[in-house]
């Protein structure tokens, strides 16, 4: 399924430069050390307003998911399912993301997963999870 093209907003650039080096940068607080999504605003725990870009690890493990399914071809046949899931980062936070190589049936909640990329001819290069190993 075809998620669309993807442009940068000048907020996002340091996300999508380390996307497009193969690399998942979320944000965090130097003040009091704790990681947050990457669109994440500002500390609530310290008040931080400034948070920097930090390379994560790219391990992950699955909380939930959904199939979004995609309209039949002019012949019929039914394209695959998309999987959208919300997984916790291994440095803390939760974050929206597309599954890739996973069917319904291997999908359960704490499945370790892993951070791939995406580089597309056209747009910003993205990140989706597989399962480790």
């Amino acid at each position: 399924m075809d998620i669309g093209v993807l442009r940068r907003d000048g907020r996002t650039d340091p996300f999508f430069d380390g996307t497009a080096a193969g690399r998942l940068v979320i944000r965090r607080c130097e003040a009091c050390e704790r990681w947050y999504a990457p669109d994440a605003g500002g500390c609530p725990e310290c008040g931080e307003e400034d948070l920097a870009w930090a390379d994560a690890s790219g391990e992950a493990t699955l909380v939930t998911w959904t199939a979004v399914h995609g309209r039949p071809a002019e012949d019929g046949t039914a394209p695959p399912p998309a999987h959208l899931a919300l997984v916790e980062l291994a440095e803390g936070p939760w974050m929206y993301a597309r599954l890739d190589g996973v069917s319904g049936g291997d999908l359960r909640e704490g499945l370790p997963l892993r951070a791939c990329f995406e580089h597309p001819d056209e747009g910003e290069s993205y990140v989706l999870f597989r399962p480790a190993g």
